[in-house]
């Protein structure tokens, strides 16, 4: 009998485990939007699924059998569904001739090319851009070399795994690199019928967890190669303001940015004027990664003077992403980006 008390005295009291849980997953979410672009050991941790935790506020509020603790994991599991970056069904504006853009990481150049093309055809997209995309893999027969003959009559523009591709009036292409860290973005000006838009396709490195994935030239240890990857992440709001200063129109950011939908970084890209499409005309979590069984957003499409109309992921399965399909207008009479220059 003394051992059978002193085994339930060991068991959690559920209430006070519900509190603790509770505030594990506030904690975490402002850590995340705070913190992840800046401290390692947060960016680490915020890779984590927030929706791991969610059987637990299950198995909480079925211990208490208490009403107003049933009520208090919801609200948490509530909080923490939000978290992971539901987005709800609301009013979509419109616009008039919209543009589609297509995104969509390659896996090192995987993506069959033909499937692409149908599948931006079938989408009716004006704009298509690529990541690890390599221009140049084998002699006499590149991946670019490939893409470009699945769509005949196309524009394209290139900048190492960068590939950008419109049926639109391509005006200017150009590369540019952060100061620090050297990383490249490729920046493309397109004429719509409504008026001119820059488009800048990007992919952000991973965090490199694992050493055979490190970079030549960056640090060995975890601690250090992951901060010197975030000092690169967070060279991106100056490159876009950079972009916006001397673009003559409307921006769209777009690519894979290897960054979940609660983190730091977009609280920076927001302070740059920037929109994210999903939120503005997306409905569920929007995950793109892992195609098969998508658990996190890592793939984004970002807009300044533009309004967007809807924002999808496709289920089509061509790499380890999803495509990523938005449609967008011009805002009518903007000639200049609304973002301020310091």
């Amino acid at each position: 009998m003394a051992s059978t008390m002193r085994l339930k005295a060991r068991v959690p009291d559920p209430r006070a485990a519900s509190v603790l849980l509770a505030a594990l997953v506030v904690g975490w979410a402002v850590l995340a939007r705070q913190t992840s672009e800046h401290w390692w050991w947060v960016a680490v941790i915020d890779l984590i699924p927030p929706q791991l935790l969610l059987p637990l506020f299950g198995v909480l509020a079925w211990r208490t059998r208490q009403l107003r603790w049933v009520v208090w994991n919801a609200a948490a599991a509530a909080f923490l569904v939000f978290q992971v970056g539901l987005v709800l069904p609301s009013e979509r504006p419109a616009a008039a001739d919209p543009i589609t853009l297509l995104s969509l990481n390659t896996l090192d150049a995987s993506a069959d090319p033909a499937r692409i093309a149908e599948l931006a055809r079938r989408e009716g997209a004006d704009v298509v851009a690529l990541q690890e995309a390599p221009y140049r893999d084998r002699p006499g027969d590149t991946y670019a070399a490939r893409v470009r003959a699945a769509f005949p009559g196309w524009s394209t523009a290139h900048q190492g795994e960068l590939l950008t591709l419109t049926r639109l009036p391509l005006l200017e292409s150009r590369t540019l690199r952060f100061p620090q860290t050297g990383h490249a973005l490729l920046v493309t000006r397109l004429r719509t019928e409504t008026g001119e838009v820059t488009v800048v396709n990007i992919h952000l490195p991973t965090l490199a967890l694992l050493t055979d994935i490190a970079r030549s030239g960056e640090p060995l240890t975890l601690p250090e190669r992951v901060a010197w990857r975030l000092q690169l992440r967070r060279e991106l709001p100056g490159a876009v303001r950079q972009v916006q200063a001397t673009a003559p129109a409307a921006v769209v950011l777009v690519g894979d940015m290897n960054a979940p939908a609660r983190g730091e970084l977009h609280s920076l890209l927001r302070a740059t004027g920037l929109r994210d499409a999903f939120v503005q005309a997306g409905v569920g979590f929007g995950f793109t990664y892992a195609a098969r069984f998508g658990f996190t957003r890592l793939d984004y499409a970002w807009g300044d003077d533009v309004v967007f109309t809807a924002a999808h992921v496709l289920p089509a399965v061509l790499s380890d992403h999803r495509p990523l399909l938005v449609r967008f207008g011009l805002h009518a009479g903007t000639t200049s980006s609304s973002v301020s220059q310091p």
